[in-house]
């Protein structure tokens, strides 16, 4: 009744339609038979019959077993253990082999061995790239190619460990000394796995698998949920008939209708194909600026973000973005004014609503209005000056380089004389922020005067949005 029982998908529509769609170029690059073919592999003697101490060698079996499960050949890698120290921050770290002779590396930190299940799930992780980067089937270049690593575990049958060592708690005992840590592993969490491993069954056709039992209980709320969503409403661009494995280029008729008709997830997944081919034409200009309205906020937010693709005819869609601008989502209103800035309108009175957005509560919006002033390149009023210092001020204080850039950056672009700006704000204040600030604005007029030589790419920092997982840019690649 009124839709209030109705299954809900457990991602959000960016997350869900990534999930989807980059299990379909899985499939598109493995072949579908590695998905369906692939045993499931469970933490149980079954699996792992032999005794583990946590030794050298039995990391060593370890790896031999896995690689087993995941049909890579032990000829072509070769693992090591290696102190913490020597890859802080890490569970594991892979280095591709550079010749066809040699091997491809992989060393993981001594305390993976303390547990061997998350062992199991950094030997996986790890033994995935040799999968993908080794097998040439994507590069580091990629921007989103760590997050398909963890994917791929869940396509080949060995997600259930990925999935539960999301989190981890680990007690340590050192003489008469006790702690106990916890920490996060990986790079998608638990509910992306979650919807990934329901995927997974519902194109096998596995309406209620017993291995479910073997997941953390958050990872397995998100599969019920998921499974339950598929099962009744089948939105998915990933689909049991494997139809669209080969698929044909997307037409302007079929794109249109797309975005017109389809899913939340297949409009957004629609967006990004049309950036993928290129389509340009106006009616397709017409449809996607017709998604800055979108009810779903990730819908709306690629659409601003692809506009400036069409070029200076997308100017006839200012209007829209300048709406987007007061969108309650946060990711809609940092879109819309990057996509302005891009789109080049200098008119006062934009570059003013845009500026206003300094005053924004939201990290990512004011990092898409400094990105978006920065390209304009229009001087500010005295107001709006000391507005872009007051966040230059706060990012400094809370070491937030990577918003300091764009910040410093549009500093220098919308003030004739940057450095006396810094001094009237800084009167009477804190010398050394107004040092630190001196010093951001001279390294981005360094770095600009190096792009300006045609000795790197041209471009303001574009950080990434404050999301987990953090989000990649969406062009996928063929």
């Amino acid at each position: 009744m009124f839709g209030w029982f109705a299954p809900k998908c457990p991602l959000d529509t960016w997350e869900k339609t990534w999930t989807e769609t980059r299990m379909g170029w899985l499939a598109q690059k493995l072949g579908i038979d590695r998905l369906m073919k692939a045993e499931v592999i469970l933490p149980t003697a079954r699996h792992f019959p032999d005794a583990y101490e946590g030794s050298d060698a039995d990391v060593q079996g370890m790896m031999k077993r896995i690689c087993g499960f995941m049909g890579i050949d032990l000829d072509t890698v070769e693992a090591s253990v290696c102190a913490d120290e020597a890859i802080p921050e890490a569970a594991g770290v892979y280095y591709q082999r550079t010749t066809p002779d040699e091997k491809s590396l992989i060393y993981i930190a001594a305390s993976q061995r303390d547990d061997p299940m998350t062992l199991v799930a950094t030997l996986a992780h790890e033994l995935a790239h040799e999968v993908l980067l080794g097998g040439g089937v994507l590069d580091t270049s990629v921007g989103d190619h760590e997050w398909i690593t963890d994917l791929l575990q869940v396509y080949l049958g060995v997600g259930i460990f990925a999935a539960n060592a999301t989190v981890y708690d680990r007690t340590i005992v050192s003489g008469n000394y006790s702690s106990w840590v916890m920490g996060k592993q990986g790079y998608l969490p638990s509910r992306m796995y979650g919807y990934a491993l329901a995927l997974f069954a519902w194109v096998r056709g596995e309406t209620n698998p017993d291995w479910t039992k073997h997941l953390r209980r958050d990872s397995r709320a998100a599969f019920e949920e998921g499974r339950r969503y598929l099962k009744k409403t089948g939105d998915s661009v990933f689909r049991p008939a494997m139809d669209h494995l080969h698929p044909q280029p997307l037409s302007l008729t079929e794109a249109v209708e797309s975005l017109r008709t389809g899913t939340a997830t297949v409009r957004l997944a629609t967006l990004w194909e049309i950036e993928k081919q290129g389509l340009t034409t106006t009616e397709c200009l017409s449809a996607v600026a017709a998604c800055l309205h979108d009810r779903d906020a990730a819908v709306a937010c690629d659409a601003a973000r692809i506009l400036p693709r069409f070029g200076i005819d997308a100017r006839s869609a200012v209007p829209a973005l300048l709406g987007c601008l007061g969108r309650a989502s946060e990711g809609v209103r940092a879109g819309a004014a990057e996509a302005l800035g891009e789109l080049g309108p200098h008119e006062e009175a934009i570059v003013k609503k845009v500026a206003c957005l300094l005053r924004d509560e939201s990290r990512s919006v004011v990092c898409g209005c400094a990105i978006a002033l920065a390209r304009l390149g229009v001087r500010l009023d005295e107001v709006f000056a000391n507005d872009l210092l007051a966040r230059l001020e706060k990012a400094l204080i809370e070491c937030d380089h990577s918003l300091v850039e764009p910040l410093a950056m549009a500093l220098l672009a919308t003030s004739a004389k940057p450095k006396q700006r810094i001094r009237d704000y800084f009167e009477g204040r804190d010398p050394e922020l107004r040092r630190l600030c001196h010093q951001a604005i001279e390294e981005q007029r360094s770095k600009k005067a190096t792009e300006d030589n045609g000795s790197s790419a041209k471009g303001v920092p574009v950080p990434l949005p404050e999301r987990l997982p953090r989000r990649p840019p969406p062009g996928l690649p063929g």
